[in-house]
C-alpha cells in the first residue's frame, strides 16, 4: 500500500517505501558499483569495521535498512574470488538480516571476528588488502586505532604488508551515484525548492515584525514536520541599500534582498542550495534593474561553469579555468564549490574554498567522474545603480555530472522570489 504525508504539495514517501528504494540502491550498488571500483583501483580485499555507537562513516553506507547499528561490533569484508574473479560479499555478524546484500560468514566455536577475518582472509589470500584510513578524508578514515591494531595483531607476518588505504576506492564508492539514485535526485531538489517557495511567502514574512530567526526557525520545524532532516543548519541574511556589512540578520524591512541557504538530506542523499528573495518597498512592483541585472550576471557565471566543466578535469582546473572565463566576461566572482550525496559535504573534487580562493592541495587535485554530484556555489559582486553600492550575490544549485557534462536537476533560479507587502 502506498501512503504519503501531503502537506501544501510536498509529497515525502512512507518509511516502508523509502526503506524498499534504499535498500534496492544498495543491492544495485553492491552488485553493479562495488566490482568496478575494486577492480579500477586495483583492491583485491576490503575491509570495514563499526563499533556500536563508533561507526565509521562508510559502514553506515553498507547498512540494510533492517540494521541500523554495528550492535556491538560488525565486520564487512569484500574479497575477489581468483578462481571466477567475482566479488564476495562477506559481514561477521550473525545478524541474518544482512542477507541477501552479504554472505554471514559463520564463526566456528571459541572464534571471535577477527579471528574469522583471519581465517577469512587465509581462505581468499588477497594480494592487497585495503582498511579505511586517510590523511586527508575525514569519511575514509573510519578505522579506529584500536581496531587497527587488532587487524595487525591477527594478520601476522604473512598479510600485514598487504595493507593499504582504501582511500581511492572509497572515495568513488562514495561519491559516484548509480542511475536510480540520479533519478531520484531530481525529487529531492523539487522539494528542497517548494519549501523554499513556502518560506518565501507574504503569509509568513512581514516586513518590521518578521526576522531572519523566525524564517530558520520556521524551515527547521516544516522539515522536521515532513518527517525530513536538514542537511545543515539553515541560514537567512540580509542584503540592504543602507546596510553595514554584505550579509545582516535581524527583522525584515522593505527593499531588502533575503539570502536562503538550505538543504535536506532524504533517502540518505543531501541538497544544499541558495536562493534570493526581494521584499518590496512602497509603490515597487518589481525588484530595481540593477538587482535584476546583478541576477542575470550569476546567471552568466553558471553558464560558463558548465561550459568549462569537462570530464578528467581536476577540481583545480575548473576553477582556475572558470574564474579567468569570469574575469574575461567583466565578472567579479568568488567559486567555492563542493561534491554532495552521502554528506552535504561530500567526497570527490574540491572546486575552491570559501576562504582559499586558490587551487587547494590534494583535494582539489581529484579528477571529475560521471555520475557524480556537486553544489554549484559561488558569489558575484555586482555594482547596483539604484543603491550605488557593490552588492553580493550569493547562490548555489544542487548539479550533476553526467555524460561528460553539467547538468541541472530542476533548473536555476533566474529571477527572485517576490515578497509583496500589499500596501
Amino acid at each position: 500500500m502506498t501512503l504519503h504525508t501531503e502537506k501544501n504539495s510536498v509529497k515525502i514517501l512512507s518509511l516502508y517505501e523509502q526503506e524498499k528504494i534504499m535498500d534496492q540502491w544498495l543491492l544495485e550498488r553492491l552488485q553493479q558499483l562495488l566490482p568496478l571500483l575494486m577492480k579500477k583501483h586495483n583492491v583485491d580485499m576490503w575491509i570495514t569495521i563499526g563499533k556500536e555507537y563508533n561507526e565509521d562513516p562508510l559502514g553506515k553506507t553498507f547498512f540494510p535498512s533492517a540494521i541500523d547499528s554495528s550492535r556491538r561490533q560488525t565486520i564487512f569484508a569484500f574479497v575477489i574470488d581468483k578462481h571466477c574473479d567475482e566479488i564476495k560479499r562477506y559481514v561477521i555478524s550473525s545478524n541474518k538480516k544482512f542477507e541477501p546484500f552479504y554472505i554471514c560468514f559463520p564463526l566456528q566455536i571459541g572464534e571471535d571476528s577477527f579471528t574469522g577475518l583471519k581465517r577469512l582472509v587465509e581462505e581468499f589470500d588477497p594480494d592487497s588488502i585495503a582498511v579505511n584510513t586517510s590523511l586527508n578524508y575525514a569519511f575514509c578514515d573510519g578505522l579506529s586505532h584500536s581496531n587497527y591494531e587488532r587487524i595487525k595483531k591477527v594478520l601476522g607476518q604473512q598479510h600485514l604488508p598487504k595493507l593499504i588505504s582504501s582511500e581511492n576506492l572509497a572515495i568513488d564508492w562514495l561519491q559516484s551515484r548509480t542511475e536510480s539514485e540520479l533519478d531520484m535526485y531530481k525529487e529531492l531538489e523539487e522539494i528542497t525548492k517548494k519549501i523554499v517557495k513556502q518560506a518565501f511567502t507574504n503569509e509568513l514574512i512581514t516586513p518590521h515584525k518578521s526576522s531572519t530567526q523566525d524564517i530558520v526557525e520556521w524551515i527547521r520545524q516544516r522539515v522536521r514536520d515532513l518527517g525530513l532532516k536538514t542537511s545543515f543548519y539553515p541560514t537567512v541574511d540580509i542584503q540592504r541599500k543602507d546596510g553595514s556589512s554584505d550579509r545582516m540578520e535581524g527583522t525584515i524591512l522593505p527593499g531588502d534582498i533575503l539570502h536562503l541557504d538550505f538543504g535536506i538530506e532524504y533517502l540518505g542523499l543531501c541538497t544544499d542550495t541558495q536562493q534570493l528573495a526581494y521584499v518590496l518597498s512602497r509603490n515597487e512592483k518589481e525588484p530595481p534593474s540593477g538587482l535584476k541585472n546583478a541576477l542575470k550576471a550569476a546567471n552568466t557565471f553558471e553558464d560558463l561553469f558548465f561550459e568549462i566543466c569537462k570530464e578528467g578535469m581536476s577540481g583545480n582546473d575548473i576553477f582556475l579555468n572558470v574564474l579567468k572565463k569570469a574575469k574575461q566576461n567583466h565578472l567579479d566572482a568568488m567559486l567555492y564549490s563542493h561534491p554532495i550525496g552521502y554528506h552535504c559535504h561530500g567526497a570527490g573534487p574540491i572546486i575552491g574554498l570559501y576562504d582559499k580562493q586558490e587551487s587547494i592541495p590534494v583535494r582539489g587535485e581529484l579528477k571529475i567522474e560521471n555520475n557524480t554530484c556537486y553544489a554549484l556555489e559561488f558569489n558575484i559582486r555586482h555594482f547596483i545603480p539604484e543603491w550605488n553600492k557593490v552588492v553580493p550575490i550569493y547562490l548555489e544549485e544542487t548539479v550533476c555530472f553526467k555524460e561528460g557534462m553539467m547538468r541541472y536537476f530542476t533548473g536555476r533560479q533566474s529571477d527572485f522570489y517576490i515578497i509583496d507587502p500589499r500596501w
